[in-house]
């Protein structure tokens, strides 16, 4: 099956029509949904930081909005990361300067699962053994 995993900053990018990636987190989110583009993988810490970033910095009503999003796309898959993939993460966050905690566990979760693909605006992924980012929607498996 087809899948990448979604970093926070394309739900943040795309609920927030000030962020200088907000077409492009769209277009992102609408052809996943569409099925244009592969399924994906959305980790607890993902959800947790988008929704509360749009939460505190935008409206409560906008972060709910993202999340009912989210939770009724059928191309969108929710994955509670286990515990050790969060000490593998520490690990990662510990040797990788560039990643925050939560890139870090993104980083430990597609190692987990063997996906290589990720959407995100963050350039902290690259050069990441292992990780393709994608900030555009393309679908690289087409």
């Amino acid at each position: 099956m087809a899948v990448a995993f979604l970093d926070s900053n394309v739900l943040i990018g795309a609920a927030n029509s000030r962020d200088q990636h907000h077409e492009a987190a769209l277009e992102i989110l609408r052809t996943v949904d569409s099925g244009e583009l592969p399924s994906v993988r959305l980790t607890n810490y993902v959800v947790s930081e988008a929704v509360g970033y749009i939460h505190t910095r935008q409206s409560h009503a906008t972060a709910i909005e993202l999340y009912d999003r989210l939770k009724t796309g059928s191309a969108f898959e929710f994955v509670l990361s286990p515990k050790s993939t969060f000490f593998s993460a520490e690990e990662r966050f510990r040797t990788h300067e560039q990643l925050s905690f939560v890139d870090a566990t993104l980083v430990a979760d597609m190692a987990r699962d063997g996906v290589e693909y990720i959407y995100s605006f963050d350039d902290d992924f690259d050069g990441i053994d292992g990780i393709s980012r994608l900030a555009v929607p393309e679908n690289p498996f087409a």
